[in-house]
């Protein structure tokens, strides 16, 4: 088998990525000279891919031999995952590893990695055939941890590759999609039959990953299995005309879909994050975003920049939109950030700044690190005073504070016939006072 053929197949799910084929390095522990098939790098993802062929496992029938095919399925998953788990504890061996080639019987330095650059590690073990639901349970093996204690082992086929590229046609859905199918992947006791329940369950619930742990939560539970996800996978497929018809995908308000596309044609570092942020959002926080991106935008006619701050149950958004025709004041963009943050008394804050031509149109969008400041200085001051402002019902037109939020500085709570603090021009008691 190819080892090319993951990055080969999914070729426009990995733009620009950094690929190399047959990585060499020395093992720490026994300082022999060590190989895996494909590691790829884009942005802050790292996938680790070790492609196995099942010969062993289709010359023992399930049908004849069903211990034997499952025991070589076993072998086979669990091999590639030894491969993964040692290239990983040589990640973790230093800050930055050498990475090298070998030609002509020598070994030469190629490339040089930090897992610290790294938001999302995925050890993969891709095959030539399908060996559901083998390879899908072999989770709950007792010798397939997740790696490092975080980084949970996800086993593939080539075939099911060809699908999650028709379902997943860009970088930000493939990625979130491998990012939350890879923490089902460390769920032990949460079954599903195969890749296609997975990219069902997916498409259907997005953060699925979270209703297996609820359902696990209560511990009375010994095994969840779910069944039947895969359905809206296999209809796609039927029909003489289904080359021809959309595949199915997730809903987002055309506004939230804008701001996700104008991120992907920039793809400046930090965009798979600030991706992976917006999906994440349920229906009710794609439609709040794409709320205030439609009241806000219309506004740069009047001003060349504005800004809110989507505030829930994790880490909060902060959005910058900026006319494309301006230049950017990124020192007063970054205070507004951090202020926003200490606003929302915010510990870290995913941020995006999305230039807006006089059309309306995301000309680009790109992610940017906020700092938050841990206490006050002369120096910041200013930040912490116009948290204080930004705080106040009366001038937080731009802020979006749910009820759940706790701001820094205690303020008075707006009358349910009053304006609502965000901005929306709505009563109250109609929008965030439900």
């Amino acid at each position: 088998m190819s080892e090319a053929a993951f990055a080969d197949i999914l070729s426009v799910q990995l733009p620009g990525a950094t690929v190399f084929q047959e990585v060499y390095y020395k093992d720490p522990a026994s300082r022999q000279w060590s190989e895996n098939d494909t590691l790829i790098l884009i942005d802050d993802l790292l996938f680790l891919v070790e492609a196995k062929a099942g010969a062993a496992a289709t010359i023992a029938s399930p049908a004849l031999d069903f211990g034997r095919h499952a025991q070589s399925v076993q072998d086979l998953v669990i091999k590639a995952y030894k491969q993964c788990e040692r290239f990983f504890s040589y990640l973790n061996s230093a800050d930055e590893v050498p990475l090298y080639r070998r030609g002509d019987g020598k070994y030469e330095e190629c490339g040089r990695l930090r897992r610290s650059d790294y938001r999302v590690m995925l050890p993969i073990g891709l095959t030539v055939e399908s060996f559901s639901p083998f390879s899908t349970f072999c989770k709950d093996l007792t010798q397939v941890e997740p790696l490092l204690g975080k980084h949970a082992f996800v086993s593939l086929s080539i075939d099911e590759l060809f699908v999650l590229k028709r379902f997943l046609p860009t970088p930000g859905s493939f990625a979130h999609y491998m990012e939350v199918r890879q923490v089902v992947a460390g769920i032990r006791r949460a079954l599903l039959f195969d890749e296609f329940d997975h990219l069902g369950a997916y498409l259907k619930k997005n953060r699925f990953d979270q209703d297996l742990a609820g359902e696990l939560k209560g511990g009375q539970e010994k095994m969840i299995i779910w069944d039947g996800m895969s359905e809206i996978v296999d209809k796609s497929f039927e029909g003489e005309d289904w080359e021809g018809r959309p595949f199915p995908t997730q809903d987002f308000p055309e506004e939230v879909q804008k701001l996700l596309e104008a991120l992907d044609a920039t793809r400046t570092r930090g965009w798979l994050l600030a991706e992976s942020h917006i999906r994440d959002l349920g229906d009710d926080g794609r439609k709040n975003l794409a709320k205030m991106l439609s009241d806000v935008r219309p506004s740069l006619n009047r001003h060349p920049s504005r800004y809110f701050i989507l505030f829930g149950d994790g880490e909060p958004l902060f959005v910058w939109l900026q006319q494309s025709d301006h230049k950017i004041d990124w020192n007063k963009v970054n205070a507004k950030a951090s202020a926003a943050a200490l606003a929302v008394n915010a510990s870290n804050v995913i941020a995006v700044v999305a230039e807006v031509g006089a059309d309306g149109t995301y000309r680009r969008a790109q992610y940017f690190t906020v700092h938050i400041p841990t206490a006050r200085t002369e120096e910041n001051a200013q930040i912490y005073e116009d948290a204080v402002r930004m705080a106040q019902p009366t001038r937080a037109m731009h802020l979006n504070l749910p009820k759940n939020a706790s701001p820094r500085v205690k303020t008075k709570k707006p009358g349910r016939n009053d304006p609502c603090p965000c901005g929306s021009g709505v009563k109250y008691k109609r929008c965030h006072g439900r």
